[in-house]
């Protein structure tokens, strides 16, 4: 690891050097030893194979240049093993590296979140004690997951009177607590420390969160509502009649979380540069809503919001549940639904990890939990844990379903940054904040998304001195995130050792959707003014101005794309018809009595926009229904 930072990322252009300055390879170290073991394992083996490649030499024993003209290659191999490696090492690399002050100080950036001059402090309510009790408690309505179907069902269940219980694998983490360090949040606040990995051509980073509030805490805030034309698509292909009528759920959630478009005038040149090139050649679009109220600057969404003006399940609609009654109990694994005679009656769990962030950190520090059984018995019981937890969940209770853990779909995404003569400073202003939607018939979504620097470093192209010189003009990036709206699918599935195992099959005709977004990414950016564009091709590393055409007759293989995603769905997916689909249009599980789904797994298809309010929307829908059978 040493090796591959001090050839990725030398002291050049005034800023400090990787081994040179700024430690690496030890906190690597300690990183990966947080990691789950069979995700540790994979790294190591990655690394291991780094070294021996460029046999009959170590890599760590070639002399510094020789090692950066080996990575130079290597990046733009046309063997895409070769590029998936190198960018693990640069991702690694860049992690350890940019997360010193120094460095960030050097490169301008600075991690800040405020709200608008004027506007209230936000608040947020306490969620009681997190504990769970001896060994085991009862009650009405068993969620298991905290996120945003979780958290939404236990408000409508528990203001419905019904007793109801909130279990979360994950710790408590409260604004004060969020660490700044990346090597420390990660591991904190995501499930596999941010590494959960979908297999394919390529292999897709698909990183979720793993806290109270699941992946609320950790996503950007971004609040659409699903297109009509796939909510007609559900309620005629999926028999999901009420598909059509969310209003009143979405109307709910956007009061309930103070969904608020962006200021154009306040959201950031990032955003705004974006604005600009979209208008210039008469592109649709506009700002961005989100779930943050007044928020005028947001850089550190990705490790949590340090003055929860975003709005995540664990400062919304949980302290809500609370307040109606509902029990949250974190550090509480779901090992089992325990299903008797065809029902639902309760949940096997192991209790006893880390509640908060103190007892996380003390737990990373050496100290040994205390696990213990544990079992929560009810009347009911809803699965909550997202498109990854929820089918890892029921596959090992038993349920067998042939849909069970299909169907996955992702949102690919593909990071294009761009280099502007003029200060930009993305970080100043909103992470995410404008949307262009000309190209929806295409199935793409572009959006102005600016990546803090330990993230998106590894992103821009070169190393060495040429990598340098473009992190030391961080300022004058800018960014947009293209998104598909996948019919490619993926599974879900466990390996022999009980852990989750991802894969996702890129279609040959969706590579080609992708490479029009970045196209269509690159010519606003062109537009706005940029010298040059980074479109993440492993064949093209850099498109100028005069060779956009040439990038969109190049022919890609799905191979060929860096990509990444958040919007792991439809594992679970909802089908009136037994045969067509794990759940029915009530939520319930086909063929267990008293067993419900409320996560991005119902989704019958991909949404093609960030799905959090659709979860919620949804959610929202198959609790009222249950509450009315149960009360």
């Amino acid at each position: 690891m040493r090796a591959i930072a001090e050839a990725v990322a030398p002291s050049a252009e005034g800023l400090p050097g990787a081994e040179e300055q700024v430690p690496v390879g030890a906190p690597m170290s300690r990183f990966m030893a947080d990691l789950p073991p069979e995700v540790s394992r994979a790294v190591r083996l990655a690394l291991r194979l780094f070294e021996r490649l460029p046999f009959p030499w170590r890599f760590s024993r070639l002399s510094l240049e020789a090692r950066q003209e080996y990575l130079a290659k290597m990046e733009g191999a046309r063997f895409a093993p070769y590029r998936d490696l190198m960018l693990l090492g640069k991702l690694l690399a860049m992690m350890g590296w940019a997360r010193d002050e120094r460095v960030q100080a050097a490169a301008g950036f600075e991690a800040r979140c405020a709200v608008a001059e004027g506007s209230p402090a936000p608040r947020s309510a306490p969620l009681g004690s997190l504990e769970p009790l001896g060994d085991g408690e009862e009650c009405d309505v068993a969620i298991i997951g905290s996120g945003a179907g979780g958290a939404a069902a236990a408000v409508i269940l528990a203001e419905a009177g019904l007793d109801v219980v909130v279990l979360e694998q994950g710790p408590h983490v409260g604004r004060h607590d969020y660490p700044t360090d990346p090597l420390e949040a990660l591991p904190l606040l995501y499930r596999d420390a941010g590494m959960t990995i979908a297999t394919g051509r390529p292999a897709i980073p698909v990183p979720v969160g793993r806290a109270v509030g699941g992946t609320t805490v950790i996503n950007s805030g971004t609040c659409f509502r699903a297109p009509l034309g796939v909510l007609a698509d559900w309620s005629r292909s999926a028999g999901v009649g009420w598909a059509t009528s969310l209003d009143d759920e979405y109307e709910a959630a956007e009061r309930m979380l103070q969904v608020t478009p962006v200021d154009t005038d306040l959201m950031g040149r990032n955003g705004q540069l974006c604005m600009e090139g979209a208008r210039a050649i008469g592109a649709s679009g506009g700002p961005i809503s989100r779930n943050a109220g007044r928020c005028v600057q947001c850089s550190s969404c990705p490790v949590g919001c340090r003055i929860d003006a975003k709005r995540a399940m664990h400062v919304s609609y949980l302290p809500r549940a609370v307040a109606a009654g509902a029990r949250v109990r974190a550090g509480v694994e779901a090992l089992q639904v325990r299903i008797e005679d065809g029902r639902a009656t309760g949940v096997i769990c192991r209790a006893g990890s880390a509640t908060s962030a103190v007892e996380a950190a003390a737990a990373r520090n050496g100290a040994h939990p205390s696990l213990r059984s544990w079992e929560l018995r009810a009347r009911t019981v809803i699965s909550a844990g997202g498109a990854f937890g929820t089918p890892e969940l029921l596959m090992r209770s038993g349920v067998r379903n042939r849909h069970l853990g299909s169907h996955l779909h992702v949102h690919p995404a593909a990071w294009i940054g761009a280099r502007y003569e003029q200060e930009v400073r993305g970080w100043e202003g909103i992470m995410q904040s404008y949307y262009v939607d000309e190209w929806e018939s295409r199935r793409i979504l572009l959006e102005a998304t600016f990546t803090p620097l330990s993230f998106g470093g590894h992103w821009l192209p070169g190393v060495g001195p040429e990598l340098m010189a473009r992190i030391r003009d961080y300022g004058k990036i800018a960014s947009i995130g293209v998104h598909l709206h996948d019919r490619s699918e993926g599974r879900v599935g466990r390996s022999a050792n009980g852990s989750l195992r991802l894969s996702y099959r890129l279609r040959a005709d969706e590579t080609a959707d992708l490479q029009f977004g970045i196209a269509r990414a690159a010519e606003i950016h062109f537009a706005a003014g940029a010298t040059e564009v980074y479109p993440n091709v492993g064949p093209v590393q850099v498109i100028t101005r005069d060779r956009l055409a040439d990038f969109e007759a190049t022919r890609l293989k799905p191979a060929d794309l860096r990509l990444e995603a958040f919007h792991p769905m439809s594992t679970a997916r909802m089908s009136s018809d037994p045969g067509e689909g794990v759940t029915g249009a009530d939520g319930s599980v086909h063929g267990v009595e008293g067993l419900y789904v409320c996560d991005a797994g119902l989704l019958p298809t991909s949404v093609g926009v960030n799905p959090m309010m659709t979860i919620i929307a949804c959610s929202a829908h198959v609790a009222r229904g249950l509450a009315g059978e149960l009360c």
